[in-house]
């Protein structure tokens, strides 16, 4: 068992002080590789008209988060990490000035081993931001999900195979946000045969879909809200490499 406590100030070059916070955290070990952790932090943060030019005077916030995070290692084919956050904290990119709002957040990273030759690693990246802090109803003003799997395959020393498949999706609500509503899948295959590091050949091939308009307009990209997913790229290619000896 563990425990710190991190403190830090930042100023400007005139010697503002325009940023503060401390950590207290504490660690548990236990058995099979796992650990417990809890973490605090107060922070304070000013925004100047140098930082944004909707603000006139300075403004001043205040804000905190509490986590709690778990990692494992205690079974021999499976790991995990998940770690769970909520607290507060600045919306910058509102349409007017910057606001304090509540956040909560989480990430688990579950990898597992069914085998000697594959390894999957599966990733969940959720951050919730709402219209203010402490106001009810908790509107949201902006919700980001990140979902990623990755598959390893070695099927022998020289040639392995490896895919990356990761749906991301940003839901807004206009009016406490800039941001548009957005959603993405990307699909990414690679086949790798390595003799060694320099010499090997590479084969691979990208696809991704998004929700555009498919009609390019003159004020470039469109997002629309709820439209379907368009591919809008696809990329395959071939790469060798050799090294020669004189």
């Amino acid at each position: 068992m563990g425990s710190d406590v991190w403190h830090y100030f930042i100023y400007d070059h005139e010697g503002n002080e325009i940023g503060s916070g401390y950590f207290p955290s504490v660690r548990v070990e236990l058995m099979g590789q796992t650990f417990l952790g809890a973490f605090y932090a107060k922070e304070m943060e000013q925004l100047r008209h140098q930082d944004f030019n909707v603000i006139d005077n300075i403004h001043k916030y205040t804000r905190h988060t509490t986590e709690f995070l778990i990692d494992t290692n205690y079974f021999r084919k499976f790991s995990l990490h998940a770690d769970y956050r909520w607290g507060e904290r600045v919306n910058y990119d509102a349409p007017g000035i910057p606001f304090l709002a509540s956040r909560t957040s989480a990430n688990v990273q579950i990898t597992v081993r069914p085998t000697r030759s594959l390894k999957i690693d599966n990733t969940y990246i959720f951050f919730r931001l709402h219209h203010c802090a402490n106001c009810p109803p908790p509107l949201g003003s902006m919700n980001n999900h990140i979902i990623r799997t990755r598959v390893n395959y070695q099927f022998n020393k020289e040639l392995s195979f490896r895919f990356i498949g990761q749906y991301s999706a940003v839901l807004t609500t206009p009016g406490f946000t800039s941001l548009d509503t957005t959603k993405n899948f990307n699909a990414d295959f690679l086949i790798t045969y390595l003799v060694h590091p320099s010499t090997a050949i590479y084969v691979g091939y990208n696809s991704n879909l998004e929700n555009i308009d498919p009609i390019l307009t003159p004020g470039g990209i469109t997002h629309i809200p709820g439209g379907r997913l368009v591919n809008d790229g696809r990329n395959f290619f071939v790469k060798a490499s050799y090294l020669f000896r004189f």
